[in-house]
């Protein structure tokens, strides 16, 4: 009797002495400065040159709702009239919370994303699309590189796209846009840099095995470009950018590099109506997914590219839900909104997933169940 006694106390004293498991309370949400001292801000040679990355990750305790933007941003982006937005638009993103700030993150190594933004779009709209893939147990790291879009620095001051003179002459000259692809990437590959070595978020710990870049527009073409030059990255996303005079764009795509284009859907007589010809927009469409297939014969990785149907340039962001008529302007048949966040975030998951996290068919699996993806051959 005494030695079941004592099988029964050691058992249940093994039980108290071992931690449980700790349980996921929600997406904690730190705005962190990265500063980079070997090399110079654009607009004030005499600084360093610094961008905020907003990182998304599973938190394991309490915190205050975090705002979606910061009031002060709002403030900013109201009065420089962003996008053309109605301003009650704008107003109702002061009303929005998002995660948790600055919450303990959970214990363990966890995959990381990084998501570069698209040009002139604030990190904040990346938000909600981050928040997707903190649900499948990834840390996202939006960032907001410097003078690309409004960002709100900790000093109070907004670090917008217009201070940075030298962006001015991206049209005019190309060397401008090159010169700013190679300063995306190497942001990207900095970023990393900061957040493995134990001055990102305090406690949060990444896998430096299982690290990823995507990115929407010019911040996609940006990711391919970060994939090139840092092997630490085993997959890149470019949501809807192009790669002109990008790395890439010379020397090819890297292995496991993904494409996804937007593909509006217009009825024959709404093309007719806006000047198009129907089978040249589709003949123009395939061009496209082709050029980007071609590029992989100068690396020798060929990229895959998806074509996601009822989307827009802006759909790769929280713009179908807090900014719909950037959507419905152009016309056409939008996904829903609630669809647009599923289908795209749920694309992002699976190509992570086949990549950084544990289901290497999930990309495959994801397309085949998805009516709204179709693959370029």
């Amino acid at each position: 009797m005494n030695k079941i006694l004592g099988v029964f106390f050691s058992a249940a004293l093994c039980v108290a002495c071992t931690p449980a498991p700790e349980k996921q309370t929600g997406t904690g949400v730190t705005d962190m400065l990265v500063v980079d001292a070997a090399r110079s801000d654009l607009a004030q040679a005499n600084i360093s040159r610094q961008w905020m990355v907003r990182v998304l990750y599973p938190a394991c305790g309490e915190g205050t709702p975090a705002a979606y933007i910061a009031e002060p941003l709002l403030d900013f982006m109201k009065a420089d009239g962003y996008y053309g937005l109605e301003e009650n638009v704008i107003e109702d993103w002061r009303q929005r919370n998002l995660g948790l700030s600055n919450a303990k993150p959970c214990a363990g190594n966890f995959p990381l994303a990084t998501l570069s933004i698209g040009l002139g779009v604030t990190g904040a709209h990346y938000a909600l699309l981050a928040e997707s893939l903190v649900d499948k147990g990834y840390v996202v790291a939006i960032i907001n590189h410097p003078y690309g879009a409004p960002a709100l620095l900790p000093d109070g001051t907004v670090q917008s796209a217009q201070a940075g003179a030298a962006y001015a002459r991206v049209d005019e000259d190309p060397a401008v846009l090159s010169a700013w692809f190679a300063d995306w990437a190497r942001d990207i590959s900095f970023s990393i840099d900061t957040l493995t070595s134990g001055d990102g978020v305090r406690g949060l710990k990444i896998d430096p095995d299982r690290i990823a870049a995507s990115g929407h527009s010019i911040g996609g073409a940006a990711a391919l470009d970060a994939c090139a030059a840092d092997a630490r990255l085993r997959a890149c996303v470019n949501m809807d950018g192009g790669p002109f005079e990008s790395r890439t764009m010379e020397t090819g795509t890297a292995e496991n590099s993904y494409i996804l284009l937007s593909n509006p859907l217009y009825t024959d007589d709404e093309l007719i109506a806006k000047g198009r010809d129907p089978e040249r927009w589709a003949a123009m469409g395939d061009q496209i997914a082709g050029s980007w297939l071609d590029l992989g014969d100068l690396s020798g990785h060929t990229p895959i590219v998806v074509r996601v149907a009822g989307t827009g340039h802006m759909s790769f962001s929280d713009a179908p839900l807090v900014m719909p008529t950037l959507i419905t302007s152009f016309g056409g048949t939008p996904m829903q909104p609630d669809r647009a966040l599923e289908v795209i975030s749920g694309t992002l998951i699976a190509i992570m997933e086949s990549h950084i996290g544990e289901d290497s068919n999930a990309f495959d699996a994801f397309v085949d169940a998805t009516p709204e993806l179709e693959r370029a051959p």
